[in-house]
C-alpha cells in the first residue's frame, strides 16, 4: 500500500466540473484543497503525480487516445464507463477501499459489481446527503498514514 503525500488534497474528476462546485466548496470548507481533472487521461497524470486523500470519479467521463484501448480492454462496463478505469487504476497505485469514490447519474448494476470486486464506493449522483456522508467518512480517515 502507498502512505499518501497529499492527504490535504482530495482529487474531483468530472467532464461537467461547474455542476459539482458544491462538492468543491464543501471539500474547501472541510479544510481540503481540491485538483479538478474533466478526462480519464489528465485523472491518470495526476494520479501519477501523488497519492492524495481521496479520488472521486464521475463514470461519465471522456476518455482519449491513447488510453482508449487500455480502457476498452479492461471490458465492456469500463468501455462504457471510463471513470472506472480511473478508480481501477487508482486502486492499483495504492488507494484503498474509501479512498475512491465513483458515482453517476443512474445505477447500473455491472457498475456494482465491478466497484464491489475493487473496492469502491458507489453512489448515484442525484444524492447530495448520501455524498457528503461518504466525503465525511472519506476524508476522516486517512489508511494510508501508517504505513
Amino acid at each position: 500500500m502507498a502512505k499518501t503525500t497529499k492527504p490535504d488534497t482530495v482529487v474531483l474528476i468530472d467532464d461537467e466540473i461547474h455542476n459539482m462546485s458544491w462538492m468543491i466548496d464543501y471539500l474547501h470548507s472541510a479544510g481540503f484543497e481540491v485538483i479538478t481533472a474533466s478526462n480519464a487521461n489528465d485523472a491518470v497524470e495526476v494520479l501519477n503525480t501523488e497519492i492524495y486523500r481521496a479520488v472521486i470519479v464521475d463514470l461519465n467521463i471522456p476518455v482519449l487516445e491513447p488510453l482508449v484501448s487500455s480502457v476498452v480492454a479492461r471490458g465492456d462496463v469500463y468501455g462504457r464507463y471510463p471513470g472506472l478505469y480511473v478508480a481501477f487504476y487508482a486502486r492499483n497505485k495504492g488507494y484503498r477501499d474509501r479512498q475512491v469514490v465513483i458515482y453517476s447519474v443512474h445505477r447500473d448494476p455491472a457498475v456494482s459489481e465491478e466497484a464491489s470486486r475493487l473496492g469502491c464506493t458507489y453512489i448515484i449522483k442525484g444524492r447530495p446527503k448520501e455524498i457528503k456522508r461518504e466525503l465525511d467518512e472519506v476524508v476522516r480517515f486517512d489508511p494510508t498514514a501508517t504505513t
